[in-house]
């Protein structure tokens, strides 16, 4: 049933996209990437607004009235015909069979950030009908990241209960429509083109993301964090511009406003894709001599990219000051900056202005990282930067189409430029607001590299494909293009063996968590919903803590530590572990007790228990903790003996 209430959002979403087909010059393979963007920013808005639900149903009805305009002949601009486009019919067709190909497979979350925020925030929409800003789940939640990946997991799970593999659907489906406006620049009947097209989309993320000999199932499209739509998005945006000769700016304006709503960075990619597009538009009217009059109309479609980046930013920034207590003056981190601030003192130090040593050392760590970490299946990120240059310069050199000459060559350019300011910007974030022992060591440099580098080389591929209408040297472009994505595929291939990825993985995968979620439903039914949990599991590093937290959602699992120390993990008394021991909780008996009954908590699980534990706390427990030597238990609380009372074993059955 799950997959059939799937098939209806994928069935309200080709309404949208084959009415923009109809009623507009839009080529027919951008339409279900501008109707995925148009999607994300409905249910962002109605969420920040309070009524997502209704927008939801709001939605769904306007769907039904544009498949009813589709069809209407009068007023269209373009035949029914167009619909036949092979990107266009093989995004649905790919979409159709990924959401029963999930509802077999049936993946899971699988990633600390995925419990600590990217999946919790899905289930909390879910559940609650509205956004997870203010979500009460027992701890310190950060709810600002942004909305728009998250409602778009909402989205394909309207109708029905709540599954994961919805969520991770949804964002396959938007990389699907991206790489399926790739097609939009090959020619009808051509395979040898749009073939190629879909499967360097689809390998992109692989070469890029992951490096070296993978020894682990990998979770790269069934992942439901959000750096690789993040990059792919920007992309997108640049690809539709590019390869959509009558320059309609609005599939971009909808694209760079959902890319601001899809993460914080976003906003800095977002205003590299403007740029770019701005900085082609007018050179291409300096090159055609165009008299002043003629540039009102584009000069407002330039501004306009800006305003909807702008507004978009802003409006969550506004949002969150109403609805949450949380301070979006500043970037966070260690200096407490405003992001202006951060920007405007970092190139005062990039200009040997007040330069310190952090600065000199992190950005210059950051600059060998380029050239000499193992980040790629290529290499460096200095190759990929290479491949994206080259691609961008090819099509430039072996195209005779003039525009398409000057569009390529100064994305060549300008996409170099504006990776050195995304990088320094990044660069930025390691100096001012990471704590030492992450900058110290560039933890998660490759993360925010990722995005940028998948964008860039979506939008060089666009404009390959587009110039093989009318490269110098004919089948020289569609043959390279080809021939590299063949070496991609064989480089996957021999890097990344088939049985590790969701498409070929075995159930081993996902034993651990079928066995938590098992334990967590026998928790759910011997706890209150309303009731307060302790939570103990000895040797823990906070991920089972933050997997038991989401696990057991909508029933309050207690932040369970100290504050400063992190949730869940290991208790022990005072001296009984080294004082710097990960998510070591040094309490005394009396102490432990304490902050048990002071936090509410009426129900202790015991997810894990040791002889520490054991040796230190038997006493507050009437069976001296026999009901969990050997198992998972719970206990409640017992006023009248002042001890908590064994009430069950917990323990996985699937």
């Amino acid at each position: 049933m799950e997959l059939l209430f799937s098939y209806l959002s994928l069935a309200a979403l080709a309404g949208f996209a084959v009415l923009m087909v109809r009623r507009t010059a839009l080529p027919a393979p951008l339409a279900p990437f501008a109707a995925l963007c148009a999607t994300m920013l409905w249910f962002s808005a109605a969420g920040m607004l309070g009524v997502l639900v209704p927008a939801g149903w709001a939605y769904f009805a306007l769907a039904a009235a544009a498949w009813v305009l589709s069809v209407r002949p009068a007023g269209a601009k373009q035949p029914a015909a167009a619909l036949g486009a092979p990107g266009f019919a093989a995004f649905f067709v790919l979409a159709a069979l990924l959401l029963a190909f999930f509802a077999w497979r049936q993946p899971m979350f699988s990633t600390w950030d995925e419990f600590s925020f990217w999946g919790t925030a899905a289930r909390i929409v879910k559940t609650s009908g509205g956004l997870y800003v203010n979500a009460d789940i027992g701890w310190a939640w950060v709810g600002t990241h942004r909305p728009a990946l998250v409602v778009l997991g909402w989205f394909f799970q309207f109708f029905g209960g709540y599954a994961e593999w919805r969520v991770l659907a949804g964002y396959d489906i938007l990389l699907i429509a991206i790489f399926a406006a790739l097609t939009a620049g090959c020619k009808k009947g051509a395979p040898r083109q749009w073939v190629p097209a879909l499967g360097f989309g689809f390998l992109l993320p692989f070469v890029v993301t992951l490096y070296g000999s993978v020894t682990r199932p990998t979770d790269l499209y069934a992942s439901a964090l959000s750096d690789i739509p993040l990059g792919l998005t920007f992309g997108g945006a640049l690809a539709v511009y590019y390869i959509n000769e009558k320059k309609a700016l609005w599939p971009s304006v909808l694209a760079l406003a959902a890319l601001c709503l899809e993460k914080d960075t976003g906003f800095a990619l977002a205003l590299v894709a403007a740029e770019l597009i701005a900085a082609d538009g007018l050179l291409g009217l300096l090159a055609e001599k165009a008299p002043l009059r003629r540039w009102a109309r584009p000069a407002a479609g330039w501004a306009g990219l800006f305003i909807a980046c702008g507004l978009s930013f802003l409006s969550w920034q506004k949002y969150l000051a109403v609805a949450s207590t949380a301070d979006t003056s500043n970037v966070g981190g260690t200096e407490q900056m405003g992001m202006a601030e951060m920007v405007i003192t970092g190139v005062k130090e990039l200009l040997g202005i007040g330069r310190t040593e952090k600065f000199s050392t992190i950005m210059g760590g950051l600059v060998r990282a380029l050239f000499a970490s193992k980040t790629t299946m290529v290499g460096p990120f200095a190759v990929v930067i290479a491949l994206a240059f080259a691609m961008a310069a090819g099509a430039a050199i072996l195209t005779k189409d003039k525009t398409l000459r000057r569009q390529a060559g100064l994305f060549a350019v300008l996409g170099t430029a504006g990776f050195a300011a995304y990088f320094f910007f990044i660069g930025l974030t390691y100096v001012y607001v990471f704590r030492d022992e992450v900058s110290d060591g560039l933890v998660g440099f490759e993360r925010y590299m990722y995005p940028y580098l998948l964008g860039w080389l979506l939008a060089a591929a666009a404009l390959v494909l587009r110039a093989m209408g009318f490269e110098r040297i004919r089948g020289l472009l569609q043959t390279g293009f080809a021939a590299l994505t063949l070496a991609l595929a064989a480089l996957v291939w021999l890097r990344l063996p088939f049985s590790l990825t969701v498409f070929g993985g075995g159930n081993a995968a996902y034993a651990q968590r079928w066995a938590t979620r098992d334990e967590a439903r026998q928790v759910q039914a011997a706890v209150p919903e309303d009731a307060h949990i302790f939570f103990v599991s000895q040797g823990d590093d906070g991920s089972r803590w933050f997997l038991y937290s989401y696990e057991l959602y909508p029933w309050y699992l207690d932040y369970s530590g100290t504050e400063g120390q992190g949730g869940g993990g290991t208790f022990a008394v005072p001296g009984a572990l080294e004082e710097d021991t990960l998510y070591y909780h040094p309490y005394t008996a009396e102490e432990l007790l304490a902050c048990i009954r002071e936090r509410g908590c009426d129900y202790v699980f015991i997810e894990r228990s040791d002889t520490l534990f054991a040796a230190g706390y038997a006493a507050l427990f009437s069976d001296g903790l026999a009901g969990c030597e050997n198992q998972s238990a719970v206990y409640a609380w017992n006023e009248a003996e002042g001890q908590f009372d064994f009430v069950c074993n917990v323990g996985a059955k699937g």
